[in-house]
């Protein structure tokens, strides 16, 4: 198989900013795990991007995918982060054009650095309470807490009654997105989410796909994110993720859950990574955070790159 196992820069990004740093501090990180493929997260600088355009030129480095909206956003407003500050679910059309309009620029990038596909958050049904007050609930007192249980179920009712509002605003704007990406010969890969209200959930999955039919709109697994909902009850488990949606899967965000926390290394958490299949798959992506020590993700990578040629000599027994 055609090298495909890469990482996600989130693992750097934020500790090489925090330092001042730079696009070349990265790479001497990535000698270490004598690893050149990643996925670029959204926390890239714009001005980072020439230099890996150099880089991509001289074949040093490949860019398997971007993590919408990458390169990052500046000068984001307050209460908002990288990963919800344009919205595609927003009933604010002027939000909702910007989150189309930097969608559209991270798929320019992607085009530009050859990369096949962008990993796209499709924004969240607006409940109360909200999918992170109810996982600050968990963690504070627990999955089988009377506290938790109350909330649960109001966020579900709450889900239930709005969210075919979210929906369409998410079908509007992948119209216009899906579109654009056609044209660009880009891919745009639906994620697996975290919280319980956000868009994709299990059965979303399916609609949203369904009713584009094209293989410029796939999905892209999330192997923490599908074991949190599974383990939670807001999904029937992980082994359905594959045998439902198989047809439609493009590659995966690879990392361990440990209690109700993820992105810790592959190997090390929870997570039964055996159900990985190869099936011609465009990306294995370690998406690790940076709470890991290096020696930690440099044997995960050595455990996905088995888990991989297990299951190939599988399928060919």
């Amino acid at each position: 198989m055609k090298e495909r196992i890469g990482l996600s820069t989130v693992y750097f990004v934020s500790k090489i900013l925090k330092n001042s740093g730079n696009w070349y501090d990265l790479r001497r990180e990535l000698d270490y795990f004598r690893v050149t493929n990643l996925e670029l997260n959204n926390e890239i600088p714009l001005s980072w991007i020439k230099d890996i355009e150099k880089d991509v030129a001289k074949e040093e480095i490949k860019i398997l995918s971007l993590h919408n909206f990458c390169p990052c956003i500046e000068n984001i407003p307050k209460g908002k982060n990288n990963y919800n500050v344009y919205m595609l679910t927003s009933e604010d059309d002027s939000e909702r054009n910007l989150g189309i309009n930097f969608t559209k620029r991270t798929i320019d990038y992607a085009a530009d650095l050859g990369a096949e596909i962008i990993i796209v958050h499709a924004g969240s049904v607006l409940t109360e309470p909200t999918g992170y007050e109810l996982y600050k609930i968990l963690l504070d007192y627990g999955k089988d807490s009377e506290i938790y249980s109350k909330y649960r179920k109001l966020l579900l009712e709450s889900r239930h009654k709005n969210q075919n509002k979210y929906f369409n605003l998410i079908l509007k704007s992948l119209d216009e997105i899906v579109t654009y990406a056609q044209n660009k010969n880009i891919v745009i890969g639906l994620e697996t989410r975290f919280f319980p209200n956000e868009i994709p959930d299990f059965d979303e999955i399916e609609k949203i796909l369904g009713a584009y039919n094209t293989k410029y709109l796939r999905y892209w697994h999330d192997f923490g994110h599908g074991a949190m909902l599974s383990k939670l009850g807001f999904a029937p488990g992980q082994e359905f993720y594959f045998s439902r949606y198989k047809k439609y899967l493009k590659g995966y965000h690879i990392h361990d859950l440990k209690g109700f926390v993820d992105h810790f290394a592959p190997g090390t958490g929870e997570i039964d990574f055996s159900i990985i299949e190869q099936n011609d798959l465009y990306a294995y992506i370690l998406e690790v955070h940076s709470k890991e020590e290096k020696t930690v993700l440099k044997h995960s990578i050595d455990f996905v790159k088995n888990k991989i040629a297990n299951n190939m000599i599988k399928s060919t027994n």
